[in-house]
């Protein structure tokens, strides 16, 4: 399956809801919050780049702060140090806390309020991830074991009338949240082992006003299948297709 950008699994249970809150402070204990977690982290050992890498992230959060902020900030990478870095890139690192929790620890706080807000109002959707918990640089939320939709049609170089159909069904979801950014990138978007979809990075969610999928059509032009993915679009919605088409003709 290869190496995903980011890691979720579903889990609806409510046991971990938190108000805004410092999640660690709360359950920081001698004795490990998740004792399941060794268990099932067999298979998440990082390589030394990554271990560098990520260490250099946080550097880079906690550097240019104040006092007060370095140390709170110092405490919440402390708690995290102890877990599998699961994902990273220039928004923060990733770490799953539990075999169905991940927890995101973000750069900069402007990135942070962004994607959290977006994924709030997302709650009610089956397409944005479950939100746990969040603190003063952090978000915690579904670890979903699956594939991005980028390695999954890189792989296998087609695409079924029921992914398009999934897609179509994604976009019109993000459209009835009353997102302006009605897109996404396909490595944004990860399929679990059931073949459902998710959608993750929303913090573009509301400061990027795109009606037209413009950049997952792009990136499946890229892949020389959007005019499969379009035919497939004209079939299922023709009303659809007649605004899309146009793009994939320039």
């Amino acid at each position: 399956m290869g190496k995903p950008y980011f890691h979720y699994r579903s889990d609806d249970s409510e046991d971990y809801r938190l108000p805004e809150i410092t999640f660690f402070k709360r359950y920081n204990q001698k004795k490990s919050l998740f004792p399941d977690f060794e268990i099932n982290n067999n298979n998440q050992f990082i390589s030394s780049n990554s271990v560098k890498k990520s260490h250099f992230l946080i550097k880079k959060v906690l550097g240019g702060s104040s006092e007060v902020s370095l140390r709170k900030k110092e405490n919440v990478f402390m708690d995290f140090k102890r877990y599998a870095v699961v994902g990273q890139g220039k928004d923060g690192v990733i770490y799953q806390v539990t075999s169905n929790r991940c927890v995101k620890v973000f750069l900069k706080e402007e990135v942070y309020k962004k994607e959290l807000k977006a994924i709030q109002v997302g709650q009610s959707s089956s397409i944005i991830p479950r939100l746990y918990g969040y603190g003063s640089n952090y978000i915690v939320m579904e670890y979903i074991e699956g594939i991005s939709l980028a390695k999954h049609l890189k792989k296998n170089r087609y695409i079924t009338k029921s992914l398009v159909m999934q897609l179509i069904n994604l976009i019109d979801e993000l459209k009835k949240l009353n997102f302006s950014r009605q897109d996404t990138e396909l490595r944004h978007v990860l399929m679990n082992e059931q073949g459902n979809l998710k959608v993750i990075d929303l913090k573009r969610a509301f400061s990027s006003n795109r009606p037209i999928p413009i950049k997952l059509l792009t990136e499946l032009k890229e892949l020389k299948l959007s005019k499969e993915f379009l035919s497939y679009v004209k079939d299922i919605c023709p009303s659809l297709y007649q605004k899309w088409r146009k793009f994939d003709e320039k």
